[in-house]
């Protein structure tokens, strides 16, 4: 039996787009922050985070924070995770961060990752690890808690998210599938 369209939908109509369908108050485009700058420093005590200044925006080369295609209603929030104008990547998974705890400490190699934030207040502690690049280890610290909000984490830059509070649900879409050997632990969590 051939695919047929759904009902109501005849050859040559087009397939209605959520926000025809219940578009709700789309997000803010442009997201408030404060970007903390700094480094790592070692110490008699171990390692610590050093914070030598605010900025409006991450100032690491390559790091975006940007807002995904967002709806907001009192019956939902709508977060567009994938759409025609940005590559999908090969692989995305959700991951439910319990509060207070942490998820990432690594970088990567070869991988790319887009970090959505779902629900919940992150912390988004990121520590450049490229040595060809003018911001190395330069550290950026910042929480996000706006539903749809994204960081670009470029290969090479170490990243730990942090469940601030309540528990926080990111969805990650990264550029290739899962390989072990492309990760390298880097304690960022718990300075």
């Amino acid at each position: 039996m051939a695919d047929r369209p759904p009902e109501g939908m005849g050859k040559g109509s087009r397939t209605l787009a959520y926000q025809q369908l219940d578009a709700g108050t789309q997000v803010r485009e442009h997201i408030p922050m404060r970007v903390q700058e700094g480094r790592v420093v070692r110490g008699l005590r171990g390692d610590a985070l050093h914070i030598e200044g605010e900025a409006e925006e991450p100032t690491l080369r390559g790091v975006e924070v940007m807002q995904a295609q967002t709806f907001v209603n009192e019956r939902r929030t709508l977060v567009v995770s994938y759409n025609s104008q940005e590559p999908p990547g090969t692989l995305g998974y959700t991951v439910v961060v319990r509060p207070g705890a942490a998820v990432g400490d690594h970088f990567h190699h070869r991988r790319e990752e887009r970090i959505l934030v779902l629900h919940g207040r992150a912390q988004f502690r990121l520590l450049d690890q490229r040595p060809e690049s003018e911001t190395y280890l330069r550290l950026n610290v910042f929480t996000l808690d706006y539903p749809g909000a994204v960081v670009r984490v470029p290969v090479g830059v170490a990243h730990a998210i942090v469940a601030e509070g309540v528990q926080t649900v990111l969805q990650v879409l990264a550029s290739s599938d899962y390989d072990p050997t492309d990760d390298v632990h880097v304690e960022l969590s718990t300075l």
